[in-house]
């Protein structure tokens, strides 16, 4: 059936004026956000610099279809802390017909450029797909800012728009989401080559393409690959300027452009597009696409996948999509951490450390709260664990359960809380420790450490995680 589309920008009213939502007729299709952003969220997606961001959210990429896109940044990142984070206008222009045209200018606190966002708003009859093109200009009032001695070349992000839906929770729990049945991220170099990254919260360090292919899709693709997928397509020369970072959640997708000390003189425009990728586009790129490298941590190429209830005999491979949910695993820190698979309490498995030397190794997860994407925290919320632990020969302070309030890019905030320790040679010994709200405003998660200092042995066993 052919769709005749009906495009406006309406404010839902309510006590006072509400949000704003693009409409395809009656149905909403995409809100324009510009409100403070909360903790956690503002350290995790902002970094505690942007407090009121204008963003395209909640974008449906057909009509009555759920939105496939969580978000779209309409200003640019300028290094550290210029940032075209001040609002000037919003314009309007196409209203009821099927080309919408807003116009989002921003500028930098400090005055040193301005961005002139253009966002068209269509619908490809052919593929079924509402596009949304950004054209993002900038103009910088002052390239001396930028043009330093010895700095030949830089790096401006121009958008950071994130898929919806993945990654799945890190853990399940009660009322979690159902990821949709993605399994990784596809794109295609100048050359023609197709590149693949597996969804995972460690995948990310596979190297990316320098330079994408003009027009070409940078896919979120569905594991079936026969409906069509979200992506984001770097039009005309833009896909060459554009390097791609992607973070460790999988769904955050960093563009910036690259300049010489020339283009810093002239107004600098960047292209892209979101829409849906047509199957057989995601297909050749699978089929094409060499086998992921091995993606390795701490030496391992395999970990420990993280569960509230878990005897560690459950891995994740750091080159192959996680699955639904996509757990984060348990992470080594310092000499001899090693997962055993000789050695248990209920099974063969368990996470050991062996050190020969005095000094601190341990396994961790700092992924279980609120801004891991688990269940919303309250005042109350707190985290009940008990382990199991085993020693042999260990000198030193010895083998204990930590645990610590933390904020992601500032995890030395609060003080770790531990147990009592275990040392010398002890058969399987209980560990209990709770740590209870209410979580300091800013806390992004609970880290939870299994920590020796010492010269010697331990075996972590039999974890329970309980939520207070």
């Amino acid at each position: 059936m052919t769709h005749s589309p009906s495009f406006d920008l309406k404010t839902r009213g309510g006590v006072t004026a509400g949000p704003e939502w693009i409409h395809d007729g009656d149905q909403p299709i995409a809100e324009l956000q510009h409100v403070e952003v909360e903790q956690p969220e503002q350290n995790l997606r902002y970094f505690n610099k942007n407090t009121r961001p204008i963003l395209l959210r909640s974008l449906s990429l057909a009509p009555h279809q759920k939105p496939l896109v969580d978000g779209v940044h309409l200003y640019w990142v300028l290094g550290r802390d210029i940032i075209t984070s001040d609002v000037v206008d919003v314009s309007v222009e196409g209203r009821g017909s099927g080309h919408l045209r807003l116009t989002v200018i921003t500028a930098d606190p400090g005055g040193v450029a301005t961005s002139r966002r253009i966002i068209d708003i269509t619908y490809d009859e052919e593929d079924g797909s509402y596009v949304y093109e950004f054209a993002c200009h900038l103009e910088l009032h002052a390239p001396e800012t930028f043009d330093l001695p010895g700095v030949e070349s830089h790096s401006f992000e121009y958008s950071d728009p994130w898929f919806t839906d993945i990654p799945a929770p890190t853990i399940e729990f009660d009322g979690a989401w159902s990821g949709r049945g993605y399994d990784r991220l596809l794109a295609q170099s100048t050359d023609g080559s197709a590149w693949q990254m597996p969804l995972n919260h460690l995948a990310t360090g596979i190297t990316r393409p320098e330079q994408f292919a003009a027009d070409s899709y940078f896919v979120l693709a569905d594991a079936t690959d026969t409906v069509p997928s979200p992506a984001f397509q770097f039009v005309g020369a833009s896909a060459a300027r554009t390097r791609v970072g992607v973070c460790n959640w999988g769904y955050d997708i960093h563009l910036a452009g690259q300049y010489s000390r020339d283009e810093l003189y002239s107004d600098i425009s960047e292209r892209f597009r979101v829409r849906l990728c047509p199957p057989p586009v995601v297909q050749k790129m699978r089929q094409t696409a060499p086998r992921p490298p091995a993606v390795e941590f701490g030496g391992f190429d395999e970990l420990p996948a993280y569960e509230r209830l878990s005897s560690f005999s459950r891995g994740q491979k750091l080159n192959e999509s996680a699955g639904d949910p996509g757990p984060w695993p348990w992470l080594p820190q310092g000499e001899g951490a090693d997962w055993c698979h000789d050695t248990g309490r209920s099974d063969d498995h368990s996470l050991k450390i062996e050190r020969e030397r005095s000094g601190v190794s341990l396994w961790s997860m700092d992924r279980e709260g609120e801004g891991a994407f688990t269940q919303r925290w309250r005042q109350s919320t707190g985290l009940r664990v008990s382990v199991w632990v085993k020693t042999r020969d260990l000198v030193g302070r010895g083998a204990c359960l930590g645990l610590r309030w933390i904020i992601f890019n500032v995890p030395e905030r609060h003080p770790i809380r531990v147990t009592d320790y275990v040392r010398g040679d002890a058969d399987w010994t209980q560990l209990r420790l709770e740590i209870t709200g209410p979580p300091p405003p800013e806390a992004s998660a609970v880290e939870i450490s299994l920590r020796q200092d010492g010269v010697g042995s331990s075996w972590f066993d039999d974890i329970e995680v309980e939520v207070l």
